[in-house]
């Protein structure tokens, strides 16, 4: 792969870790919505294109977005008046964790890695160990190895593919095939049902470009 062809490939996969990390992190907003409706994906898997046509059409199909999808994401991520247990709490420790808390060793884990590479806190209201986080550190890592590859350092470049083969497999992959049943198993429509097997093609391009 030549360097343009690098660069092309990250940024690429910079937007849609950008993307699904919004998707995640709070409530679908008119500007997500527009992006979504608006969204096309060329991709080797059949997977991505068919889970977008699965959101898309859960879009068009309420009068009222905006708060149908406001109260899937808190009856799925945040477990808003449901029984307990049903819920997909976004924290890799609930997966990985033996009592499925939070804040247990994936999060201290993450954090490390993230403040090893200069990233501060990056959102004041989650966890480190947040799907969206995880996906943010992820397109962070593509926006840097993009301006590697523009200044040819290449000792460093590899470093950072590196980092992110090594962040994918220990953390990622680690525990969101998990999460994305436990969103797929929760009531509501099938728009973050959609999300998930989205997301769950995305990484599994992923692992097959990191040859994991």
């Amino acid at each position: 792969m030549d360097q343009s062809e690098l660069i092309q490939l990250m940024t690429e996969r910079e937007e849609l870790y950008k993307f699904q990390a919004r998707v995640y992190r709070r409530e679908v907003d008119q500007t997500l919505l527009d992006t979504i409706k608006n969204l096309e994906v060329q991709s080797d898997s059949s997977d991505m294109p068919e889970a977008l046509r699965v959101i898309q059409a859960s879009a068009a199909n309420t009068d009222d977005p905006l708060i149908d999808f406001a109260v899937d994401y808190a009856r799925i991520f945040l477990g808003a008046g449901i029984a307990k247990g049903v819920a997909a709490y976004p924290y890799e420790s609930v997966y990985t964790s033996r009592d499925r808390l939070v804040m247990q060793d994936a999060y201290e884990a993450v954090m490390k890695i993230y403040r090893a590479n200069g990233i501060g806190k990056l959102d004041a209201d989650l966890y480190e160990d947040h799907i969206a986080l995880e996906l943010e550190f992820m397109s962070i890592l593509c926006r840097r190895a993009i301006e590697l590859a523009e200044s040819e350092d290449t000792q460093a470049l590899e470093e950072n593919l590196d980092l992110q083969k090594s962040f994918l497999r220990d953390h990622l992959l680690n525990w969101a095939g998990e999460f994305f049943d436990s969103i797929r198993s929760c009531p509501g429509s099938n728009f973050y049902k959609g999300f998930a097997s989205f997301t769950e093609a995305f990484l599994r391009v992923e692992k097959e470009f990191f040859e994991l």
